[in-house]
C-alpha cells in the first residue's frame, strides 16, 4: 500500500501529513475515518508546539476514541506511523510529546 500526503494548515502556514504504509494499514484494518487523523492534529496544535525534526509525538483523542503516533520528519512535514482505535490503552515512548483531547 502506498502513502498517502495531506496538505494541512498548521502554525500559521502550510504543511504536509504523510501516511506511512504502516498507518493505512490500521486505519483499513480498524475502520478508522482517515479525516480524523488532520483533524485531530490541528485540534492539538496548541499543544504539539513548534515541531522540531526527528521529535515523536502521541495524540490521545478521546472524543474519536483513537491514537495517533507520529513525527516531525521536516519542519513542515508530519508522518503518522500508526493509528489505534483504543485511545486510552494505548502506551507512548518515554521522550514521545504525549497530549490528550478530552
Amino acid at each position: 500500500m502506498d502513502k498517502i500526503l495531506k496538505l494541512i494548515e498548521l502554525w500559521g502556514s502550510e504543511g504536509w501529513i504523510e501516511f506511512s504504509p504502516h498507518s493505512l494499514e490500521r486505519i483499513n484494518d480498524r475502520s478508522i475515518v482517515r479525516e480524523l487523523i488532520p483533524d485531530t492534529i490541528k485540534s492539538a496544535e496548541e499543544e504539539l508546539g513548534d515541531g522540531k525534526v526527528n521529535q515523536d509525538f502521541v495524540i490521545i483523542n478521546t472524543f474519536a476514541n483513537i491514537t495517533i503516533a507520529g513525527t516531525f520528519e521536516k519542519p513542515d512535514k508530519i508522518v503518522i506511523k500508526t493509528v489505534v482505535n483504543k485511545g486510552e490503552n494505548f502506551i507512548p515512548k518515554e521522550n514521545d510529546i504525549v497530549i490528550k483531547l478530552s
